[in-house]
């Protein structure tokens, strides 16, 4: 294979593993939202005590973020990091991971342990699918 169709092909898993790791975090909040019927209610504002249930553009858009962030961090990397690059990017990712877990003050713990599951999912799929699209390449 050559260097280009290797790129292509590197290119197309990561794609793929991209729009997974976003609809994987979306199904599972449809999942919990419309199938157990159980809404996920968050602050409609910072420091607000009026709440209102969890929507799927803000799971769609924090997914797309992560996605994106996640792909340009360990494309940088490769270039840059040589070998140490899938390392520093696991690393990276799972410390991201730990520090954005959700903080929820007042917040049941029904719906923290669900919240905490459609992030889980996100980074899972994310993870371990952007690093085995890396692996392919070294």
């Amino acid at each position: 294979m050559t260097t280009t169709q290797a790129r292509s092909t590197r290119r197309r898993d990561r794609a793929v593993v991209a729009v997974t790791a976003v609809a994987t975090p979306v199904v599972l909040w449809a999942l919990i939202t419309y199938a157990f019927g159980f809404d996920i209610t968050v602050p409609e504002s910072f420091g607000s005590s009026s709440r209102t249930a969890l929507e799927p553009v803000p799971v769609i858009a924090t997914a797309v973020a992560a996605v994106l962030a996640g792909w340009a961090l360990l494309a940088l990397l490769e270039r840059f990091a040589g070998r140490r690059a899938l390392t520093i990017w696991t690393t990276v990712a799972v410390v991201v991971f730990l520090g954005t877990l959700p903080y929820m003050p007042g917040f049941t713990v029904a719906e923290r342990l669900l919240l905490g599951l459609v992030h889980l999912s996100l980074a899972l799929v994310l993870v371990l699918g952007l690093r085995r699209t890396a692996r392919a390449r070294h």
